[in-house]
């Protein structure tokens, strides 16, 4: 099974390594799909700094409240289809 790495610093800035997609992304709310499941990433003013470079991470600025998983990948991709088709 594929893992990937979450390294905080300081609640300023976060790196998720191993990101399959950016779902969506504004600046209180970021949504990663991952090997994991969804991961969802909130705070206040929130940016992305760089995105899938060759390390294939993430790195987000601002100040982050909270990181949450979700299992259900299956929703995520129903997600992605019905949004392709609004």
């Amino acid at each position: 099974m594929e893992q990937n790495k979450l390294t905080l610093i300081g609640r300023k800035k976060l790196t998720v390594e191993n990101v399959y997609e950016l779902i969506s992304y504004d600046d209180e709310l970021i949504e990663l799909y991952t090997p994991l499941g969804n991961l969802r990433i909130k705070g206040e003013n929130l940016s992305i700094d760089e995105a899938f470079s060759v390390d294939g991470a993430v790195r987000i600025n601002g100040f982050i409240r909270s990181v949450i998983y979700s299992d259900n990948k299956e929703k995520l991709v129903d997600n992605i289809i019905s949004r392709l088709f609004r």
